[in-house]
Order: structure tokens, then C-alpha cells, then sequence
């Protein structure tokens, strides 16, 4: 999970970015993040909860709240987030049909609440946990890819954005003939007027 936002980071920086850029992007409604990691930690730890009943909210919780963050922003971020969306779309489509995700039995070995091995009788196996990723001695699925790109693409795509200064002034309009502080015709003018107010008039 933390792979893709790192590679985005990286990515960022060697393409000139910097996480200042990050702090541009309103995000609203962060509790709806938080409650879909709660969502997956008590999955792994309580018993009752690891049937699909806990995946539909943890699915549902990053859904809206993409739902709620999405709308408004630049078309490039918009793509990105539109990628994590579908990734999860097609993650949810074998979860819904089977109960748990399947994975190649072949590759791994083990169950885990959100997991169940691959047979026959297993619905759009395909979408399932049958990647290898060898560096992280690990399965992912077509979904899992979509949502990682989407996510390094939305942290590089975010970290390229102008970073805003709450110092930078923005300056006044100009008035025609005014001459602002600091101008040296202000000086000059009024170095003349105290010349000529030192001066005697016969």
C-alpha cells in the first residue's frame, strides 16, 4: 500500500516537484479514509467481521470519499483518481461474487479473512490476486495495479502543482499618475517642495 505514494514521491522530485505542492489540494471529509483503515485493521483482528459485510464498507469509504474530493479539480488529477476508482470497481467485482478475494493457489499458499484460494468453481478468477510481484513476495491483482498507478500518478501529478505562499501579496491595481511608496519620483518631489519652501521671496 505504501509502494505507490513512495514511488510518486520520488518520481515527483526527479521531475522537478516538491511536496509543497501537496498542500494545494483541499481535501475534505479525511474521516471517511480513516474509517475505511479501521474498517480493514478490525477486519484482520475480530472474528465476526471478516465476511464481505466489513469489504463493502472499507470499498465504500474510499469510493466517497474520492467522491467527495474529485469533483473540481484539474482533468489530469481527475484521471489519476478516476484510475483508483476503477481499480477498486474491478477488485469489488470478484470479492462480490465469491465472498473474499481469490488468489492463485498455485503461487501462495494461506488463507486470510480477505482472501480464498482459487478452484473451479471460483468467478472471474482473472481478477483476482494472480500477479506475481517478486520483490514483495507478494500477489496483486489488475484492480491492485490500477489503484497503484492512480495513486503514484496522483502524488507526482499533485507535488508538480505551484506551491501557494500565504506571504505573497497580491499587488494593488495601478492608479494612473499615483506614485507608490518607495518610487523615487515621490523623493524628488518632495526634496523640490522643501527647496522652495526654504526659499525667500522678495
Amino acid at each position: 500500500m505504501a509502494a505507490p505514494p513512495l514511488a510518486g514521491v520520488a518520481l515527483g522530485y526527479l521531475s522537478g516537484g516538491r511536496l509543497g505542492g501537496l498542500r494545494t489540494i483541499e481535501v475534505k471529509a479525511l474521516w471517511l479514509v480513516w474509517l475505511a483503515a479501521a474498517a480493514q485493521f478490525a477486519q484482520y483482528r475480530v472474528p465476526i467481521l471478516h465476511g464481505p459485510v466489513t469489504l463493502v464498507v472499507v470499498f465504500g469509504a474510499v469510493l466517497a470519499w474520492l467522491a467527495v474530493n474529485l469533483p473540481r479539480r484539474p482533468v489530469a488529477l481527475r484521471v489519476a483518481g478516476l484510475l483508483i476508482v476503477l481499480g477498486a470497481l474491478l477488485n469489488g467485482l470478484p470479492i462480490a461474487l465469491n465472498g473474499r478475494m481469490p488468489y492463485d493457489a498455485g503461487a501462495a499458499t494461506g488463507e486470510t479473512p480477505k482472501n480464498v484460494a482459487a478452484n473451479e468453481q471460483t468467478r472471474a478468477a482473472i481478477l483476482g490476486d494472480t500477479i506475481p510481484l517478486a520483490p514483495l513476495h507478494a500477489l496483486i491483482s489488475p484492480g491492485d495495479i490500477l489503484i497503484g498507478g492512480g495513486a503514484c500518478a496522483f502524488v507526482l501529478l499533485a507535488m508538480r502543482r505551484p506551491e501557494r505562499r500565504p506571504h505573497d501579496a497580491v499587488p494593488a491595481p495601478a492608479v494612473p499618475g499615483a506614485l507608490h511608496p518607495g518610487h523615487p519620483g515621490a523623493a524628488a518631489l518632495h526634496d523640490r517642495r522643501s527647496a522652495r519652501a526654504g526659499r525667500l521671496i522678495p
